[in-house]
């Protein structure tokens, strides 16, 4: 008889859940439930001067392979402020297997009079990387949530070129239990150079943001001049209450920049998003 078969073991794949909700207490917003389960973690560091609760979201396994799972819950309460961020830039490593890429699920809750901004650090997608990203927005009609996402091509300071890759990101935005938006961006196959399908052209970093908010049309004029002295691709449109702004460059650090500038101005004077905007200051 011949030498037995040997046993490939499946290689481990990460699991985590984080499921979040807040409300107010004595005029302030705090942390009313907090679940997490495997690698997704959160932390809420006090805060004595600020009404709003900032969060950091933490993935302890230091990066995305393909088949990992991870779903973020966040129920933010009537009036409550809030801020979430994460702890450092995310990775999307080469795929053991392109054909079940990671599966990422973000939902997000906010209230009658409730704010969320939801401003998490880059994600930078090896070559080889495979990773789908679902979003889903429920907004009451007199809340307010800012969204910003941004999608680096592989350590640009370093030289690397992603050369394919398996990108899927799905959109929905719901006000009052009305659909107002719904997106989709894939980017399969061939990345850099004649064969892209991605059209990019230079562009190594691209990122979406959304602004979802009863008077967010009386932010375009402002946001337009804004972003037209930045370093990149900007463009920006409102309807319905959403307004989408898009950005892409080949510089990870103008693109950085243009996000940071279009926060400040749709922030205001609220001085919200300060908190994460220092941090991500190199």
């Amino acid at each position: 008889m011949g030498a037995p078969t040997p046993v490939v073991p499946a290689l481990e794949r990460s699991f985590g859940r984080m499921n979040a909700g807040f409300r107010v207490r004595d005029g302030r917003t705090v942390l009313a439930s907090l679940l997490q389960d495997g690698c997704l973690k959160a932390r809420f560091p006090q805060q004595h001067s600020a009404n709003f609760k900032t969060g950091t979201l933490i993935n302890t396994t230091g990066g995305i392979a393909d088949g990992d799972i991870l779903n973020v819950d966040v129920q933010v309460g009537e009036g409550c402020d809030v801020v979430l961020t994460s702890q450092a830039a995310e990775r999307v490593y080469k795929a053991h297997n392109m054909l079940v890429p990671a599966q990422l699920e973000t939902r997000l809750h906010v209230a009658s009079g409730a704010t969320l901004y939801w401003l998490p650090q880059e994600t930078i997608l090896f070559s080889g990387g495979a990773i789908e990203r679902h979003y889903s927005l429920d907004l009451a009609t007199t809340g307010r949530c800012l969204i910003a996402e941004m999608l680096v091509l592989g350590r640009v300071a370093r030289g690397e070129v992603v050369e394919t890759a398996s990108l899927f990101d799905h959109w929905r935005v719901r006000v009052g239990g009305r659909l107002l938006f719904a997106d989709g961006f894939r980017l399969t196959g061939p990345v850099a150079g004649v064969a892209s399908t991605a059209r990019l052209g230079e562009a190594k970093t691209v990122a979406t943001l959304l602004f979802v908010a009863p008077d967010a049309a009386d932010y375009t004029a402002h946001l337009r001049d804004r972003l037209a002295s930045v370093g990149c691709h900007a463009a920006c449109s409102e309807r319905s209450g959403v307004l989408i702004i898009r950005l892409a460059g080949a510089s990870p650090l103008k693109v950085r920049d243009a996000v940071m500038a279009a926060i400040a101005v749709l922030d205001g004077d609220r001085g919200m998003a300060q908190p994460v905007l220092s941090r991500w200051i190199f």
